[in-house]
């Protein structure tokens, strides 16, 4: 995938900000709600399912039909689209496999668990379930090219989902466990996981080659080892056949005591399972981790894991609601460079009235402001340039310092804010704007130039004194350094990456700090005279 981004019809670099579908929604009118959920959050994407058993419904007979419809109703919308491939695995499970791979476990393998009793996984050691899957996703393939390669609605396309086995370590079955005590490929002889506890090893000969390399983790090693070569396979066979990014969701490992088969899918890509998983399917283009946690110190440790040169971070799942996720979100984009973000659950954003729930409002306010300057971020990603200010508890103020300027952003719900008096304070709904927990991007574009957007924060721009300046002291304590140290203030929207101004702040709406409410975007151009005394 060309420098990290996905990419729209004019291969220009495209930020997915947008919303999931519910499981069973696609081919039936809850599409068009989850469609208007993308655009209340301002949002430009949807990710939706697609089943392996409705795409093959009889053997070898494949109907595109659902498929079609889908690409037409979010085309229409002026929407990109996302692609989630229901195949093998939907958590783990096979609900959407055909009936005639469900009515087949004689030669359609499902895993057994550590007593002999089935697992509700089917098993990825069985060739026989790769073949057909990675059939039917070739079909799949091929349909998108052809009806879709010129137009490219569909940005990407996820294979299974949350893969991994429900309720068990690994698969015991003999075929399983005959492949477990073989020697483990050349490629995972490098990798040393962290506390994995082989130095305390006793007897290591008398071992299997995975326990002797992955220590406590061998099981989970040796699981992941055969999920990434599954999902692998499939994703070498798609390319071929229509070279589209292709990305794979995981149900986090940083859940609890973080064990595999009970806190998490045994064999999903883990971040403790990423090395293992990039060497087993070096095809897909990302693997993205849907990310529900709201402890801000959980969620930046698997934004860290997950961030890495081989693998650019991508959120597939994020909650739909939440003060938490509203501000983690921010931390995402601009602190580790998330080049999409997605929240789960589309249709339930949605009263009986059509309109957004209050419960939404946060994350919708949010997902607005990473919508609204999705071109800054893509632009300046990982420059340094892009600052992140999500409120923390107890805090009322954050300073920033930046080479030229002391910068403070307030937290407007903690203070009295003067912001003149052409904005408006409420929304549709009554709602005080500055009664918001504060998160906002800044985002330096120019020596002297920001931009910034958000929710519930105020900026003073203080310049910093010339390093020959012996009257420095008194210069930064004039307004003409502080609040009135500007050339323009224009609120605005980015059209097709270019800046357009929709409204000139001055006088009382400048007199004080700059604002930002509600998800809306401001440029700010300071005058660079000042300081010159």
């Amino acid at each position: 995938m060309q420098n990290d981004f996905l990419r729209d019809e004019k291969g220009n670099p495209f930020m997915p900000v947008g919303v999931q579908a519910h499981n069973s929604s696609t081919g039936t009118p809850l599409i068009k709600k989850a469609v208007r959920v993308v655009k209340a959050y301002g949002g430009n994407c949807l990710e939706a399912p697609v089943y392996w058993y409705r795409l093959e419904p009889e053997k070898d007979r494949y109907d595109m039909a659902l498929v079609k419809g889908l690409i037409d109703e979010v085309r229409q919308a002026g929407l990109k689209l996302i692609i989630l491939w229901f195949g093998t695995s939907k958590n783990g499970h096979p609900n959407y496999v055909p009936e005639y791979i469900k009515t087949d476990s004689s030669t359609y393998h499902v895993a057994q668990g550590p007593d002999g009793a089935l697992v509700a996984s089917l098993s990825p050691h069985c060739m026989q379930t790769l073949s057909r899957d990675e059939k039917a996703f070739g079909a799949l393939m091929a349909f998108l090219k052809e009806y879709d390669g010129q137009a490219r609605t569909v940005l990407a396309v996820q294979i299974e989902n949350e893969i991994g086995y429900a309720n068990t370590d690994m698969d015991y079955s003999e075929e399983a466990q005959k492949a477990y005590m073989q020697e483990i490929p050349d490629c995972l002889k490098n990798i040393v996981l962290e506390d994995s506890g082989i130095e305390e090893l006793k007897n290591p000969e008398n071992l299997s080659p995975w326990r002797r390399q992955f220590g406590r983790y061998a099981h989970e090693a040796f699981s992941a080892w055969y999920h990434a070569k599954f999902i692998g396979q499939i994703a070498k066979t798609g390319k071929a056949i229509y070279d589209l990014p292709l990305f794979t969701n995981v149900m986090v490992g940083e859940n609890g005591y973080e064990e595999a088969g009970l806190c998490y899918n045994a064999g999903a890509a883990v971040g403790r399972m990423l090395d293992i998983w990039k060497a087993g399917a070096p095809d897909l283009d990302m693997i993205g981790p849907d990310i529900y946690n709201q402890n801000r110190r959980e969620y930046l440790r698997i934004c860290r894991r997950y961030d890495r040169k081989d693998n650019p971070l991508f959120i597939p799942e994020s909650p739909l609601f939440g003060e938490a996720n509203a501000m983690n979100a921010m931390l995402a984009a601009a602190d580790y460079g998330a080049i999409g973000i997605c929240c789960f659950g589309a249709e339930h954003a949605l009263d009986a009235n059509g309109n957004l729930k209050e419960n939404c409002r946060d994350m919708a306010v949010t997902m607005r402001t990473i919508a609204n300057l999705a071109p800054l971020l893509i632009r300046y990603r990982k420059t340094g340039n892009i600052h992140a200010i999500a409120e923390e508890e107890f805090e009322t103020k954050r300073y920033i310092k930046l080479k030229d300027y002391h910068v403070i952003a307030h937290f407007l719900h903690t203070g009295q804010a003067h912001l003149g008096y052409t904005q408006e304070l409420t929304d549709k709904t009554g709602k005080d704007k500055t009664k918001i927990r504060g998160r906002a991007f800044l985002i330096q574009t120019g020596e002297c130039e920001f931009f910034a957007g958000g929710a519930g924060v105020a900026f003073d721009f203080i310049k910093s004194p010339n390093v020959s300046d012996e009257k420095s002291y008194i210069h930064m304590g004039s307004r003409q350094w502080g609040q009135l140290n500007f050339l323009t203030v224009e609120e605005g929207h980015f059209e097709d990456g270019r800046w357009i101004v929709d409204f000139l702040r001055n006088g009382d709406e400048t007199n004080f700090s700059h604002y930002v409410l509600d998800g809306q975007v401001i440029r700010i151009r300071l005058n660079p005279d000042v300081g010159q005394q």
